[in-house]
């Protein structure tokens, strides 16, 4: 109990979020001059982003939001790039989620868990629609590639990505399974296309997601718990 504790102060210790970003930044530079330029920052350096914000995704913190706007913002480029039209998409939406997940974070104690019907939570909900919608929409006309093999994993990838990053923002324990149902989808897809950054570090990061969902339930148990005792 005290080393959870532990670190559960140290991933919201400011200190940590800055030397995290500067190890961060200078690692970037030196790839980028040493290991493969530009593509090593989008593919290396956007896939360590994503596992930096799932670790902070465990213990709900700030910083997690903060890491996904990274990561996608790299991932934008890297998958335009490769021609993934609905993952780069997806990304570019990732942005507009992680704002606002940062913003009901901040504003919606941490012991609420899930859709209180809020103003602010209704804002969510569709948001998220419509970026789901708007992502059909603009690559539904792709002759030769819709409707294919490639085409439905990466559907499955954006519809259950943009559902995990939705249960984010409303503390669900459930967005544990539904970031693994995405990196189901996207594994392939990275392997396909020899974006071996994103497909090796998937493997690290999916191992945070499983580490992630126990701890969910653990304190979900404990907040009902304790729910129970100030009722009785």
């Amino acid at each position: 109990m005290k080393i959870s504790k532990t670190i559960e102060n140290l991933t919201h210790n400011q200190n940590l979020h800055i030397g995290t970003l500067l190890v961060f930044i200078v690692g970037n530079i030196l790839g980028y001059k040493y290991l493969g330029g530009l593509d090593f920052v989008q593919s290396w350096g956007g896939s360590v982003a994503a596992v930096i914000a799932t670790a902070f995704l465990v213990t709900k913190s700030q910083g997690y939001w903060f890491w996904m706007m990274v990561n996608s913002g790299l991932w934008f480029s890297l998958f335009l790039h490769q021609k993934l039209p609905m993952l780069a998409w997806l990304q570019a939406s990732l942005l507009l989620m992680s704002a606002y997940g940062m913003l009901r974070w901040a504003r919606v104690a941490r012991k609420k868990i899930g859709y209180l019907d809020t103003s602010l939570d209704r804002w969510g909900i569709l948001i998220a629609s419509v970026v789901f919608i708007a992502s059909i929409i603009a690559y539904w006309n792709m002759p030769g590639y819709r409707l294919t093999f490639w085409w439905w994993l990466e559907f499955g990838s954006v519809l259950t990505a943009i559902s995990a990053i939705a249960m984010d923002s409303y503390r669900y324990k459930l967005n544990w399974v539904a970031w693994t149902l995405s990196n189901v989808c996207s594994a392939p897809l990275f392997l396909h296309n020899r974006l071996w950054g994103p497909f090796v570090t998937l493997f690290i990061y999916q191992a945070i997601n499983v580490l992630g969902w126990f701890v969910w339930v653990k304190e979900e148990l404990a907040i009902k718990a304790e729910g129970s005792k100030r009722n009785a």
